[in-house]
């Protein structure tokens, strides 16, 4: 296996663990939960939009300002939402027993996202519904149909019963023809109606179907941005706790203390390669003035490791001078930690 491979293989296995096999998902989940928000924040604002047009004009850009407010509003409860959902992951993992907060905190999410879902599923089926226009337009198609029905058969009955009868045999006959007529008239006055009938019920039956799927994707919606909220609580959480253990850790703890040396010994950056480096005493001297916790034996320690990694070299004149630049000598530590 190759150098290169085996310190990424390390670092993603047995270094930084959560951190490097979850940050691909914590930030797919992360990014998906505020578009979650942005959905819900869309599906409610028509069921209250529906609520606030009912009232009366009461001043000029009534509608403006009431649509800003609204939008303001589900945006800033949805961060509300957010925030409570965070709050309450990370004092469970935190603490992980039940605590008065940890209940006062479940009682606060549910309460936000039982008001989320019931504005959401109420606005989309605001935002859906066309059940009472679909209908009121099926009925007045319907009432022209039937005008127009029992219009044609009404002239007709009419017609025959104005014709003159001259005996009873005329006036069976004119029945027949009116109750024929009449009967006619019925059914298909019958049918019309039944027609519109099925129509309306399949309108109606649609409408419901769109409720449901609503329904589904507003609770899948609600569930990616929990999912979304609570991961990134518990990865943010378990990344801290892994760093902090690892920098607990001796190895870790002399890497930041080269690395402050190396801050002291390159001046912060001023001193490049080539240039001379301060003595093992002035650098000593150095750490005292600028109180950092190291003793004599760290800092000789320190010049001995710059010189075994080739960040300093040895000159002909027993000095000794930089050889690579500051970022890249703070790179080859900490590459050689993870070793």
């Amino acid at each position: 296996m190759q150098l290169e491979k085996f310190e990424k293989i390390k670092n993603k296995l047995e270094v930084l663990k959560i951190e490097s096999n979850y940050y691909s998902l914590n930030k797919v989940l992360h990014y998906f939960s505020y578009l979650g928000n942005i959905f819900l924040v869309y599906f409610g604002y028509f069921f209250i939009k529906s609520i606030i047009d009912t009232l009366p004009h009461l001043f000029p850009y009534q509608e403006t300002f009431l649509s800003v407010f609204i939008a303001l509003f589900l945006i800033g409860y949805e961060l509300t939402k957010r925030f409570v959902l965070e709050q309450f992951t990370v004092n469970i993992i935190q603490v992980r027993r039940l605590t008065s907060s940890v209940v006062i905190g479940c009682i606060a999410s549910l309460l936000l996202i039982t008001g989320s879902f019931y504005l959401s599923i109420n606005g989309a089926h605001r935002l859906v519904d066309n059940t009472s226009s679909i209908t009121n337009n099926i009925e007045n198609i319907t009432n022209l149909k039937l005008d127009s029905i029992a219009s044609y058969y009404d002239k007709e009955i009419e017609y025959y019963r104005k014709q003159p009868i001259i005996n009873r045999q005329d006036r069976r006959y004119t029945d027949s023809i009116v109750a024929k007529l009449q009967i006619e008239k019925d059914e298909k006055l019958n049918k019309t109606e039944v027609k519109v009938k099925n129509k309306s019920e399949t309108t109606v039956e649609k409408n419901k179907e769109n409720d449901t799927a609503f329904v589904f994707m507003t609770f899948f919606l609600e569930f990616i941005i929990i999912l979304g909220v609570a991961f990134n609580s518990y990865y943010l959480v378990e990344s801290y706790r892994e760093t902090k253990k690892l920098l607990e850790t001796p190895k870790y703890k002399k890497m930041q203390i080269n690395l402050l040396l190396l801050g002291l010994y390159y001046q912060n950056g001023k001193k490049t390669i080539g240039n001379p480096c301060m003595s093992v005493v002035k650098l000593i001297s150095l750490c005292k003035n600028q109180n950092i916790d190291c003793t004599q034996s760290d800092v000789k320690d320190f010049v001995v490791y710059c010189l075994e990694l080739d960040i300093i070299k040895d000159n002909k004149n027993k000095t000794k001078q930089f050889n690579v630049e500051y970022d890249e000598a703070k790179k080859i530590i900490k590459k050689d930690i993870i070793l």
